[in-house]
């Protein structure tokens, strides 16, 4: 669909607590080299991917990693397909934000334990085929700024004292490469920009730290304070004499360092989960399945909504896993932020928490949605069926899906029509894809 020229326009956001006031569709932008912070689309249709591809373009994204990125919103906690239309008019007003959703653990390669992802590249004569890197510089600076967003603001801190204590200590060492950056971009030194922290609870050291974390630290008696204070000072010491004055990390290693650690620290960091009220795994051919009606739609009038039975996870690397809640989950809102912590299940005869594979996104040749139903096919002829809690919330997992498969297995076609990109369709329709004749 078209994009009406003076439909766009930058803008700075308003403070971190506040949204554009003006109507329109707002897309929030974690980073830019020009310090734009928003774009808004205000008049006129425009799809999902049509507006990321007008922030892909104000970032300065190369179209090769446009790809990886899509629409959230972070009040419904839902993603956008690229076909999803926007209709702003003037009593409407909506922020999104532009993210990117399709992520490959590793692919920095700084992880010696797990494969490391990179982009293939053709076959020459010159080189032995490793592939190239993933990222651009650009699209690496703006998921350096999206992952210290999520570390901040949707980390929690763990339960149990073991894992609470290395919680902090971990969280201690991101605020310090944080810092590290930001004085490089400044051109200061880091235990100047670090003593600006004053108190641990002001200044640039609680922006670089999970809000659960700096409201315990609020809490904690003065001798507590006292001591993550010292021992984020000797965290700077140390990193500034013998990392930083010895040249050993640049800006963009920095970059690389943050990111390695959150995913280790956050195992769940760049993976979605999905509660469902049913999942049931079948063969072509079996009749005994067949869908239903999603009960919480239909009964949410009546104050009753179907209960989670299973988490189905999905990541870059691992594919589609699932298992069975230990106990059924009360059906109150999808969690989809891109950092969470949850997955699915399969079979009653599965013992709960444990994650069973189901397949990954190469094997997959059609997937089908009815409302919040989805049936998923794959190769060897084995089906996923799965209740949803709305039928957004289905749109939400199949693009998911749609998106990996196109980055893994085949870039030019889709799996699913009713979430499929514009442009793909167009292109498919208009035979612009396969290799030239």
């Amino acid at each position: 669909m078209p994009r009406k020229a003076g439909c766009f326009k930058p803008g700075k956001i308003p403070g971190p607590n506040e949204t554009p006031q003006s109507h329109g569709i707002h897309v929030y932008l974690f980073w830019t080299k020009g310090g734009e912070r928003y774009l808004s689309h205000t008049s006129g249709d425009v799809t999902a991917e049509g507006l990321c591809i007008s922030a892909a373009e104000a970032v300065g994204i190369t179209p090769l990693c446009h790809v990886l990125f899509a629409l959230y919103n972070p009040q419904t906690k839902y993603w956008y397909s690229p076909n999803h239309v926007f209709s702003p008019d003037e009593n409407s007003s909506e922020v999104v934000h532009y993210c990117m959703r399709f992520y490959f653990r590793n692919w920095h390669g700084l992880n010696e334990k797990e494969p490391t992802v990179s982009r293939h590249t053709l076959k020459s004569g010159t080189d032995n085929n490793t592939g190239s890197p993933l990222l651009d510089i650009t699209s690496l600076e703006y998921l350096f700024a999206q992952a210290k967003h999520e570390f901040v603001n949707n980390v929690e801190e763990p339960k149990s004292d073991e894992e609470s204590n290395r919680f902090k200590n971990e969280s201690l060492g991101m605020a310090v490469l944080h810092l590290s950056h930001l004085a490089m971009q400044k051109g200061l030194n880091l235990q100047d920009v670090a003593g600006k922290t004053g108190s641990v609870l002001t200044g640039y050291f609680q922006n670089c730290i999970p809000r659960t974390f700096a409201e315990n630290i609020s809490r904690d008696n003065f001798l507590t304070k006292i001591r993550i204070r010292r021992v984020f000072t000797e965290f700077v010491q140390t990193f500034q004499q013998h990392t930083v004055d010895k040249g050993q990390l640049g800006a963009h290693e920095i970059m690389y360092k943050y990111i390695s650690t959150l995913e280790n620290l956050v195992p769940s960091f760049g993976t979605e989960t999905f509660s469902v009220t049913r999942l049931q795994l079948t063969e072509d051919g079996d009749e005994s399945i067949s869908y239903s009606i999603n009960e919480s739609d239909g009964d949410s009038k009546k104050g009753f909504r179907a209960p989670f039975t299973h988490e189905i996870m999905v990541s870059g690397t691992k594919g589609i896993q699932f298992r069975t809640l230990k106990t059924q989950k009360e059906n109150s809102y999808h969690r989809g932020s891109y950092v969470n912590e949850k997955t699915p299940k399969q079979s009653t005869s599965n013992p709960p928490d444990k994650w069973t594979f189901f397949c990954d996104f190469r094997e997959i040749i059609h997937i089908a949605i009815t409302e919040a139903n989805v049936c998923i096919s794959t190769q060897n002829s084995h089906c996923m069926e799965v209740q949803m809690n709305s039928s957004q919330e289905a749109r939400s997992f199949i693009s998911l899906l749609d998106g990996y498969y196109r980055l893994t297995a085949d870039a030019h076609h889709y799996l699913c029509h009713e979430v499929a990109p514009p442009r793909v369709v167009l292109s498919e329709a208009n035979m612009l894809h396969g290799p030239m004749q």
